[in-house]
This record gives structure tokens, C-alpha cells and sequence, in this order.
């Protein structure tokens, strides 16, 4: 799943504890939370949760 990822995304992971003004300005409300944004900085996508990989990928791909 990594690999797909890698492929298609530049993953940023952000601990949100750290970092709790941009979480709150992202409207980061539970965790994990993904977010997918466009080239251009637009959000295309979000999800929360732990899914299992396969889900994980279906909602990658909505965000494609």
C-alpha cells in the first residue's frame, strides 16, 4: 500500500498535538484525519479513521 501511496501522493503526516493552530485552522477534528489537496493547495478529500487497507485505498482514489 506504501508504494501506491508514494505513486500518487506526497504523504505529509503532521502531529496534531504539536501543531494544534493549524489543526484547529484545517477544521482537524478527530484523528487520523486525511486530507487530499489539489496541486493548487484546494482540499479535494477527507476521511477519518483507521480503515483497512483496501478501504483506505478506495478513498484515496475519490480524491484523485
Amino acid at each position: 500500500m506504501a508504494a501506491v501511496v508514494n505513486e500518487r501522493f506526497i504523504p505529509v503526516r503532521l502531529e496534531g498535538r504539536g501543531h494544534k493552530d493549524l489543526a484547529q485552522q484545517m477544521d482537524v477534528r478527530r484523528v487520523p484525519t486525511t486530507i487530499i489537496f489539489s496541486p493548487d493547495g484546494r482540499e479535494k478529500h477527507r476521511f477519518v479513521g483507521f480503515l483497512p487497507p483496501e478501504d483506505y485505498l478506495k478513498e484515496l482514489d475519490k480524491g484523485a
